[in-house]
């Protein structure tokens, strides 16, 4: 498989990961699991506590187990920026700095637990973990321009083709008529 295909299947993983994180997340706050696991980046004191976790620990730990499943995949997508990409700059930048943004995200994460969710934390998590997803995006994007641009111009090319489209009713229209005709004054002196 070349490089870049890993890279864009990377990237793809990247974003649907940080979807499902995000919707975790989510699960978090609306069901006020968020001190679920009182201590970060433990869980009750494990960090493997499966037997033990129920109820909002259940929540919350499924929501770190999905951001530490979405930082592996990040570094994935950031060492195949590194190895692929270096003659795509905006590719290798925006995949670096969705390390970065993960990174940050993680601490911060940990600071919203000791915190005793402060809103203000929480708030500048959701808000970094948004613009994690939409950097994301754009990676998935620009890495398949040149099959998604084909592939649209090509739908395009035959939607014009099947169907004559006229958005601004211009078909027929004398190029002579300044419009006179549809105000219903008179073109010329004798008006």
């Amino acid at each position: 498989m070349r490089g870049h295909a890993l890279f864009r299947y990377a990237a793809v993983a990247a974003l649907v990961a940080c979807y499902v994180t995000i919707i975790l997340g989510g699960n978090v706050i609306a069901s006020d699991s968020g001190l679920g696991c009182p201590s970060w980046p433990a869980c009750n004191g494990s960090f493997t506590p499966l037997p033990t976790v129920s109820g909002a620990s259940a929540v919350e730990w499924a929501h770190r187990v999905s951001a530490f499943f979405l930082a592996v995949v990040i570094v994935i997508l950031s060492a195949f920026a590194l190895a692929y990409e270096r003659r795509r700059p905006v590719l290798l930048k925006l995949s670096l700095f969705s390390l970065v943004l993960v990174v940050a995200l993680a601490l911060l994460g940990g600071a919203v637990v000791d915190s005793s969710l402060n809103l203000a934390l929480v708030l500048l998590h959701f808000a970094l973990a948004t613009i994690l997803f939409g950097v994301l995006l754009i990676l998935v994007l620009l890495s398949n321009l040149r099959s998604l641009s084909r592939r649209w111009v090509n739908w395009a090319v035959k939607a014009g083709e099947e169907h004559e489209v006229d958005p601004y009713g211009f078909a027929g229209a004398d190029p002579a008529d300044d419009g006179a005709a549809r105000s219903g004054s008179s073109p010329g002196p004798e008006g």
